[in-house]
């Protein structure tokens, strides 16, 4: 899980085509990732499958002239631009239920991560409105985030146990390192049954 700041440039808006034409420029710009939860294209299959999202809704009658503006186009997973659809409760603003600007707010900066059960809390109502709204705390996410955690681990664990292996004569404290190992591989083998969201939630928005 790491937020980015899209940096949005005006003189980089293409000169010909519309939106759906400009998805590998707005994936490179976005990290290849989905602003608001991360998860990497890569995971989902590729940029195929992957969504540009008009951070300002283009079916607003407002917002209907920014439908090709390079500067409203973001790149998102499925899931979290299905849950966003075109609710725009407020213009951002952190006091506010509201989305921030990705590429004003950087992200890493309204939420704080909670280590032990993996979840994002907000550190503001706007911040929580956008956990809350695009559900970044369901079980994919959680999932993927320690994951993460367990892979940085998992490495430590290797390194430190191919350092050690020709000191270590305490059978115990080998065996401790190898179940720790065994234990996150276990956990990534889970991967298979983590459902990305209950219907029950994604129809709700619908």
């Amino acid at each position: 899980m790491k937020y980015k700041l899209i940096r949005k440039d005006p003189s980089k808006q293409p000169k010909s085509g519309i939106y759906s034409d400009w998805k590998v420029q707005i994936s490179e710009e976005c990290f290849k990732q989905c602003v608001y939860c991360t998860i990497s294209e890569a995971n989902w299959g590729g940029l195929d499958h992957y969504h540009i999202d008009h951070f300002r809704p283009k079916s607003k009658r407002a917002f209907a002239h920014l439908e090709n503006d390079i500067c409203n186009l973001f790149y998102a997973c499925p899931i979290c631009n299905r849950f966003k659809s075109d609710d725009w409760p407020n213009d951002p603003d952190l006091t506010l239920p509201s989305y921030p600007d990705p590429s004003i707010t950087d992200y890493s900066s309204i939420f704080s991560f909670d280590d032990s059960s993996f979840q994002l809390r907000g550190k503001n109502i706007s911040a929580n409105y956008l956990i809350n709204r695009l559900y970044l705390n369901r079980a994919q996410l959680i999932y993927e985030r320690r994951e993460v955690y367990l892979g940085e681990k998992d490495a430590s664990l290797i390194n430190w146990f191919n350092e050690k292996l020709k000191e270590i004569k305490d059978a115990d404290l080998l065996a401790s390192a190898l179940l720790s190992i065994i234990e996150i591989k276990k956990h990534i083998a889970k991967r298979k049954d983590i459902r990305p969201y209950k219907l029950a939630e994604i129809r709700k928005n619908s």
